[in-house]
């Protein structure tokens, strides 16, 4: 269940990314991507996840003004008295929502010691947990999304940039290429697929023994629905990491082409990504 619901128009995607990246590292789960699953309405989809949630932010500009989707989004966050809006820009919040005091973070650029992102995020942070956020770890003059600072040890790497959290990051966004995805996030991920893929090919050759001609094994069926379940968050994280590097997530597709799909694989490991923001969101070092 997430802490807090983000709602912004599609132009908006940038920031709504730098948002949700901010308050994932005070420790709050955001959700703010708004596909809606097959079967499923937006009003129930949608609802559901309002009902869920601590908070709902609204992200004010002159594209989410104009959103009917977004309209109604706060207006159900205002009902559910979980409405907490901000400006991006110096547009005026639709009529029948200016009695809400919004944060402006027009000025925001993504720098966690930022004045209107503190107060934004305490009464964020205060609403989900009853308590102002923690202070950043970084120093008080280093962006929000700057390169985290080297570790003196193993057990110094921070939580979030373990290869635990980086396999889980990918499993987590399991048809969402959107976004961005650094060297580390994708190679751990490339990494424990293949020990994966090699785990059930062990399990095929004893549960159906291998061929005494061909030294393979007689059936691939673990090894087959091993392979299909992590091709979609194979090909997504794909995505996210061609992305960081400025090309199109279409050029994930080299990866699923078979033989070749490997080293594709590995040219994607070692191109190093784009400093700071680009048009697919902010750098994803640091976060």
């Amino acid at each position: 269940m997430a802490d807090v619901f983000i709602s912004y128009a599609r132009e908006d995607r940038v920031k709504a990314d730098q948002v949700a990246r901010g308050l994932q590292a005070l420790g709050l789960e955001c959700f703010w991507d708004t596909e809606i699953p097959p079967g499923q309405t937006w009003a129930d989809y949608i609802e559901g996840k309002l009902s869920q949630c601590k908070a709902v932010i609204v992200l004010w500009s002159a594209h989410s003004t104009g959103s009917q989707w977004v309209r109604e989004e706060a207006r159900m966050g205002r009902d559910k008295g979980k409405l907490i809006p901000a400006m991006l820009d110096s547009s005026p919040a639709p009529f029948g929502f200016g009695e809400v005091q919004a944060a402006n973070l027009a000025s925001w650029t993504g720098a966690a010691n930022h004045p209107d992102w503190v107060r934004f995020s305490n009464a964020v942070h205060a609403a989900v947990r009853g308590a102002d956020a923690p202070a950043p770890v970084r120093s008080a003059s280093s962006p929000m999304f700057a390169a985290a600072p080297v570790a003196s040890s193993p057990s110094a790497i921070a939580p979030s940039q373990s290869p635990i959290s980086h396999i889980a990051q990918c499993l987590r966004l399991y048809l969402n290429g959107a976004g961005r995805a650094r060297r580390a996030e994708y190679g751990w991920f490339v990494a424990f697929t293949l020990v994966v893929l090699l785990i059930a090919a062990m399990v095929d050759v004893s549960l159906f023994g291998v061929n005494s001609y061909t030294g393979a094994a007689n059936s691939i069926v673990i090894t087959g629905l091993v392979s299909l379940a992590l091709l979609c968050p194979m090909v997504a994280a794909a995505s996210r990491r061609a992305h960081d590097f400025g090309q199109s997530g279409w050029l994930a597709a080299l990866t699923a082409i078979p033989y070749l799909g490997f080293l594709a694989t590995l040219v994607f490991i070692f191109i190093p990504g784009q400093p700071g923001e680009n048009k697919y969101g902010p750098d994803p070092k640091g976060v």
